[in-house]
């Protein structure tokens, strides 16, 4: 009897040891009148004219090599003062610096969409490029969900990844290992799955799935439109478009 005690008694200290320290780190977001009155006290208070939005700013969760301990950060809402259009005028009469940092804003909008297209087609190049699809207005007419989508962080991608992979197994009853190889694709945004329509048609089903059950949607819609939109362009491209790139 003493035995089997002892065999319980371990068994449980293995269990406890294999289960992992979680140390969350809470956050005191405020409320949507306190959030309106510090977005209009940083506007009033600003050096030049600005549109003040919230924005939620999201972390990964790390993990302590030596102690194994997980830290999860929750997100952290913050007051952001955006240039408006009478702070853009302002930045352009005024020159300099700011002006420079404004260019470099309107040089990485260019570069990412010059990027996106070079991704959908290897076979551009400086002589065949479709210089017509980075010209500003170009750029202003796709759809915002995929404008955005190349501007969303790496740390944002890998947490929606992390995420996906927690709730969907319980959900789809799939193996962990295959929403592992789901969430991997959709955090690459299909680059080597762009021309399979059927995995393509299955990985649109999961993200509404997804969409439905994970509790932090709110904090990874971006993620989700852009996808759901590069899945609608490939899944749309006609089999003489796809052999015209070839």
């Amino acid at each position: 009897m003493t035995n089997e005690n002892e065999q319980v008694a371990v068994e449980e200290t293995e269990t406890a040891a294999a289960t992992p320290t979680v140390k969350v780190i809470e956050v005191s977001n405020p409320s949507t009148e306190e959030m309106t009155a510090i977005s209009e006290s940083i506007k009033v208070n600003y050096d030049f004219d600005v549109d003040v939005k919230p924005v939620n700013f999201n972390f990964k969760k790390s993990k302590d090599k030596d102690t194994g301990l997980i830290i999860d950060r929750k997100s952290v809402q913050l007051a952001i003062p955006y240039p408006s259009v009478q702070g853009i005028v302002a930045i352009l009469e005024a020159g300099g610096k700011e002006l420079e940092l404004l260019l470099d804003a309107a040089y990485t909008v260019v570069n990412t969409e010059a990027r996106n297209i070079l991704g959908d087609d290897t076979t551009l190049n400086a002589a065949n490029f479709p210089i017509d699809k980075i010209s500003w207005k170009a750029i202003s007419e796709i759809p915002k969900a995929q404008r955005r989508g190349g501007g969303i962080p790496k740390e944002t991608w890998d947490n929606f990844a992390q995420d996906y992979c927690e709730v969907m197994p319980a959900v789809t009853g799939k193996l962990p290992k295959q929403v592992a190889n789901a969430a991997k694709i959709l955090q690459n945004k299909f680059a080597n799955s762009k021309t399979n329509k059927p995995v393509l048609e299955v990985l649109v089903e999961q993200l509404a799935i997804y969409a439905e059950n994970s509790p932090n949607v709110e904090e990874y819609q971006e993620c989700i439109e852009f996808l759901l939109g590069k899945a609608e362009t490939f899944l749309n491209i006609s089999d003489e478009q796809l052999l015209a790139n070839l």
